[in-house]
């Protein structure tokens, strides 16, 4: 079951979160992703063993939120860093992927809120917040069946109930802004690749060998450990909404 330090950690997370979402403002939010940037490239450290460039993520970053693009501005990120590596003919394309991942996700979710508003980041964080609890503990109720080499911990039973219910749960929230079949695909694509989001972090670790990506937030690990799911299933809303 969840430690108590978790429980606490998880509940002021929750707290944070609302309140950055009701004031609503832009520059707060523009901070707040700003900070998330920077210790999610120094977390990524741990996965690849190389590190991206702070300053010129956030020159992208900027320039991202200035032309209301920050997606675009990431992959125009990537395919500079890739034709560095091309140009100095280096051995391998590896470092880019300090750049792929974490940044070209937590861009699409600053889009996200760019283009959509408060509203659709927080229903983005609820549908991935409920596959992530009705998964877990239909999992501990009903799971028998393992769902990945990558995961053990998953079960099958668990990761369809936790889809089943954030579609569910997602789509009335969904309604009060949007239609119900945008509502029921959003939430049932936005749990599958909230499931995705969270095997693709558990693979980095695994290969890197380590428990968490970090050690910011007592009981729950790193920042990267908390977003994994949102970052990927933000790819959802920017190409649907």
């Amino acid at each position: 079951m969840f430690s108590k330090t978790r429980i606490i950690s998880g509940l002021i997370m929750a707290v944070a979160v609302l309140l950055i979402l009701l004031i609503d403002d832009k520059s707060l939010s523009f901070v707040v992703f700003g900070i998330i940037i920077y210790f999610a490239i120094d977390e990524a450290k741990k996965f690849f063993k190389d590190s991206a460039n702070i300053w010129l993520v956030f020159i992208f970053y900027i320039l991202g939120t200035y032309f209301e693009k920050p997606l675009f501005f990431a992959t125009l990120l990537c395919l500079l860093v890739i034709g560095h590596l091309v140009y100095i003919k280096s051995r391998n394309l590896k470092p880019a992927l300090a750049y792929l991942y974490p940044i070209v996700p937590i861009f699409a979710l600053w889009q996200v809120y760019l283009e959509h508003g408060a509203f659709a980041l927080f229903w983005l964080i609820f549908i991935v917040a409920m596959c992530d609890t009705c998964a877990y503990f239909i999992g501990k109720l009903f799971g028998s069946t393992p769902f990945s080499p990558t995961s053990p911990n998953k079960t099958r039973e668990g990761v369809v109930g936790g889809i089943s219910c954030a579609t569910i749960f997602g789509c009335l929230i969904g309604l009060f802004v949007y239609d119900f079949f945008l509502s029921l695909i959003i939430s049932f694509l936005v749990a599958v690749f909230a499931v995705i989001g969270d095997l693709l972090e558990s693979y980095f670790k695994r290969h890197a060998k380590i428990k968490d990506s970090g050690n910011l937030i007592p009981g729950h690990g790193g920042i990267l450990d908390r977003i994994d799911a949102v970052i990927i299933a933000a790819f959802v809303m920017v190409a649907l909404l």
